[in-house]
């Protein structure tokens, strides 16, 4: 059997998980191939312990399924070197498959750090459950971690507006290195105050200006999209919205808009933060690797993106396939919640801004 295999994402999630299955039977891990495929994931398989390792150099699967009784590495010094070695790796579920039934053995993979045990004859369906099991509680892990560093942007925006001109220059220098524009508006469109690298941009008058009504985009589809997403957050605190804004050249500006409150002010405000892809913004690829469980391969294309580069031109940098650059882009789709570029890449430089500013 082919050991790539892409499939329809499964019946509880609109991402593809990846499982590395790691069996020496090989008649054993074929069908349980085949039960994984059918509930759908995507499968790579490994023989041994160092199969394994040479395909986890490539690859970043969402749970490793492994036996422990194994030639050349078995199933206990794969967990402990991955738990050692790969700290990228700490939050895959890794779930132990043993005919070791005896529950001294049990107790013994659960204490070595095994997240499940799960002893052969195979029950299939405990095995699926377990693993949808472990997966919806990565996913939550990683929503509140998401959740976490929103809130944290959103709290370092507020105290800056509220604590004066010092930290509110501290936030604008960072988000001028990040290339991100920023824009404090009031409830009457009256745009309070602009960083530098949201000047540039409207100096360039490239797809957003300011007017006596306030920031507006140049096409008018676009300008609808902004003063409906404005006018959205603004009605009510503490949500946010992310818009294109088209431009007549060049990649669409990201706009993300956010309501703000601040003390002892009646007037509502907002803050919108301004992307533009064709500007260069220098985000470490390390950074994303360890916030996102991204692979390295993975971390530089998002990197990439965020500075503005076309996925051809990061095909050509990078020297590899356009198929291998749109595999790695829907891993980031998967792994960050995303569903399209733009969405993406703002969530990327939401993400780092806290980073930013703590550097």
């Amino acid at each position: 059997m082919n050991p790539d295999h892409i499939v329809s994402a499964n019946q509880d999630t609109d991402r593809k998980r990846t499982i590395l299955c790691v069996e020496d039977e090989a008649d054993l891990r074929c069908d349980l191939v085949e039960e994984l495929v059918a509930a759908g994931y995507r499968v790579i398989e490994a023989g041994d312990g160092r199969e394994a390792l040479h395909k986890l150099e490539t690859e970043q699967p969402d749970a490793i399924l492994c036996d422990i009784t194994m030639p050349e590495l078995g199933g206990y010094e794969l967990m402990a070197k991955l738990r050692a070695d790969r700290p990228d790796l700490a939050e895959v579920p890794f779930i132990f498959l043993t005919a070791l039934a005896d529950r001294a053995d049990v107790l013994h993979g659960k204490n070595a750090g095994a997240d499940d045990y799960l002893v052969k004859p195979v029950d299939y369906d405990d095995l699926l459950a377990t693993i949808r099991s472990r997966l919806r509680l990565v996913d939550r892990v990683r929503q509140s971690l998401l959740a976490d560093l929103q809130r944290q942007q959103q709290q370092m925006i507020e105290q800056a507006v509220r604590d004066g001109e010092v930290e509110l220059a501290a936030l604008a220098a960072a988000l001028d290195r990040l290339a991100i524009g920023i824009f404090l508006i009031e409830e009457t469109g009256e745009v309070r105050m602009i960083n530098e690298a949201g000047r540039q941009l409207i100096a360039r008058s490239d797809g957003l200006s300011l007017t006596s009504a306030g920031l507006s985009a140049h096409l008018a589809k676009s300008s609808q999209s902004l003063k409906g997403a404005l006018a959205a957050v603004l009605q009510n605190v503490g949500t946010s919205q992310t818009v294109a804004v088209d431009r007549e050249e060049g990649h669409p500006l990201v706009l993300q808009l956010s309501s703000i409150s601040l003390p002892g002010s009646n007037v509502r405000h907002a803050i919108a933060l301004v992307i533009d892809p064709d500007r260069q913004a220098d985000i470490s690829a390390e950074v994303l690797a360890s916030l996102f469980g991204c692979t390295s391969a993975e971390a530089r294309l998002a990197a990439a993106l965020v500075a503005g580069k076309r996925l051809e031109e990061i095909g050509e940098e990078f020297g590899v396939k356009p198929t291998t650059i749109t595999f790695h882009l829907q891993n980031l789709f998967q792994k960050t919640h995303t569903h399209r570029q733009a969405d993406l890449i703002a969530l990327l430089i939401r993400a780092t801004v806290p980073l930013s500013l703590s550097n």
